[in-house]
């Protein structure tokens, strides 16, 4: 009775500790959104999650421990939605989606997650503390995010232009995404998109059409 007792009292607290840490996360990127990466402080998370600071510092002591779970917490939000979706539109293809992957990836910029994730790198570049965290979690990014596109498109990731295609739709897009955010609608986005899927569809001409997806016959 007594261990089963204990072990419940330690799932319960293990609960509310990720929980808490799971608000101040969130927080934290709430805040980046509305406040600015600059404006924000560790008092205004605590308070937007609800939570005291003693709970805060508990799971973060410093500031750069928080700053640097937050950017975590920012790069795998980014990483499951890209996955997420992208995997959703692929179930059952026997190719590649190329023109609606393409427009689920510009939809996914078109949020306050990317906004985040833009504007603390332009932070970084005179933030020394920001530099520190963000340098090697970026890093690790990068090395998440082409191993995930390599897994949801498996039949482009033969082909030779696959390296040289994904920088190209990274960099335009994220590019047109973070110029849209100052300039607006005076970004070509329907005319840049339109170049993009004609360009990939080109330069995926050596496994189209003869290469299958692996998962194709899993689909209905």
């Amino acid at each position: 009775m007594g261990n089963s007792a204990e072990s419940s009292e330690k799932t319960w607290q293990q609960t509310k500790s990720e929980n808490t840490r799971s608000a101040v996360l969130e927080a934290a990127v709430d805040c980046f959104y509305d406040l600015g990466y600059a404006n924000t402080t560790t008092e205004k998370i605590s308070r937007r999650a609800g939570v005291s600071r003693g709970a805060m510092l508990h799971h973060f002591p410093t500031r750069f421990d928080l700053i640097k779970a937050a950017v975590e917490h920012l790069n795998e939000l980014r990483l499951a939605t890209f996955a997420d979706e992208e995997s959703r539109i692929h179930l059952g293809a026997e190719n590649s989606r190329i023109e609606e992957g393409i427009d689920a990836y510009w939809r996914q910029l078109n949020t306050p997650v990317f906004v985040v994730f833009h504007e603390l790198k332009v932070a970084a570049r005179t933030d020394k503390e920001l530099e520190k965290v963000l340098t090697p979690v970026l890093k690790d990014f990068d090395r998440a995010w082409y191993e995930a596109v390599t897994e949801i498109f498996p039949d482009l990731a033969l082909s030779e232009a696959f390296a040289r295609t994904n920088y190209l739709t990274q960099y335009l897009l994220e590019g047109m995404a973070a110029a849209k955010m100052i300039d607006g609608p005076k970004v070509p986005e329907e005319k840049m998109l339109a170049w993009l899927k004609r360009e990939l569809s080109r330069s995926y001409q050596d496994v189209i059409g003869t290469v299958k997806r692996p998962d194709a016959s899993t689909g209905g």
